[in-house]
């Protein structure tokens, strides 16, 4: 191979590594939308879903044409409605009561994804793996359906992440909170056209996130599923 030949390989090799670059640049972008919420529960009559939010930041780093990493910071409010919260523990029989678990968090995603190119417009993303989030506020209420309790009060409410207590008077009485770290894998499908993103994914908490001073034997995990839309720039 001659000079000629090799200053034309070693022209097109520079521009072929400035277009990668310039096409695996990392990407940033907005997204909010709606959460469907619930918890798996062990030991309740059952459960029902309870209507959230979330908003954020996403971070995109590209791995090569088809694969790369989605990540970004969220906050998001999650929850789930309790009927009959820890009954085995109540004798002769449990109240009819229904707790209501409001959970603020902080979101930490990180996704393995792949990209697939329909057409030079449309893209649809797959990911999965991974969150991590952080409890940050949200309270809890415990409300009688039928009955009221000793003092008349059917209605009482404590912080989720904090220690229970629902009356300064009576600082031993306790109501159940939830670990503030929770861990957990989701998925989400990203259909993207340009720059605008339309989101559906589902998240399934891992970690029982139950304390267990206030509530013995208990679990709960959470599960969400979440529609969004998004501008990545």
């Amino acid at each position: 191979m001659n000079l000629k030949n090799l200053l034309f390989v070693g022209v097109l090799l520079f521009a072929n590594s400035n277009l990668s670059a310039q096409t695996l640049s990392p990407r940033f972008g907005i997204k909010a939308g709606f959460n469907l919420s619930n918890a798996t529960v062990n030991d309740a009559r059952g459960t029902a879903s309870k209507a959230g939010y979330h908003i954020g930041g996403t971070f995109e780093h590209p791995l090569s044409e088809r694969f790369l990493i989605q990540s970004g910071l969220f906050f998001s409010a999650k929850g789930s409605k309790v009927h009959v919260l820890n009954g085995s523990h109540y004798i002769p029989s449990p109240p009819d009561d229904t707790h209501t678990f409001n959970e603020l968090y902080l979101m930490l995603p990180i996704y393995g994804a792949y990209k697939l190119n329909v057409t030079n417009d449309f893209n649809i993303t797959f990911g999965v793996g991974p969150y991590f989030g952080y409890g940050i506020g949200g309270k809890t209420k415990q409300k009688l359906n039928s009955g009221s309790w000793i003092d008349g009060i059917t209605e009482i409410e404590w912080e989720t992440f904090g220690n229970g207590v629902y009356d300064q008077s009576r600082d031993w009485l306790h109501g159940t909170t939830l670990k503030r770290l929770d861990v957990g894998a989701g998925a989400n499908i990203d259909f993207e056209y340009h720059k605008f993103v339309l989101s559906v994914g589902y998240e399934q908490g891992l970690r029982d996130i139950a304390i267990q001073e206030n509530a013995p034997g208990l679990s709960y995990r959470n599960n969400v599923v979440q529609v969004s839309i998004g501008y990545k720039l």
